[in-house]
């Protein structure tokens, strides 16, 4: 089976987004999901083998987490996904409080 990536055009990377908010919203403050959740919920969704949909997702929570909308981390440590090799998690990222 050959795996086929899918180029991320806007309305693929607003679904992404929403998917991904989503998730995170429905899991308890400060819970985390794996990049593929968010994968197999849509490629089951657009009929699409979720593999091919991966650096898809990736590439969205980058932009996420530049955003500041959520954090990437690795062994319950934030980092750079540009940087960073292996599995990922993804989180909400936290709203700091005035005065901190």
């Amino acid at each position: 089976m050959t795996s086929r990536q899918f180029p991320v055009d806007e309305s693929l990377a607003v679904l992404i987004r929403e998917c991904v908010v989503e998730l995170l919203e429905h899991r308890a403050a400060g819970a985390t999901i794996c990049p593929s959740e968010a994968a197999r919920i849509l490629g089951s969704e657009l009929n699409i083998e979720w593999r091919d949909l991966m650096r898809s997702v990736r590439d969205v929570a980058a932009k996420m987490a530049d955003q500041g909308a959520i954090d990437i981390v690795q062994s319950g440590h934030p980092v750079d996904i540009h940087d960073v090799r292996g599995p990922v998690r993804l989180r909400l990222r936290r709203k700091r409080s005035r005065g901190h």
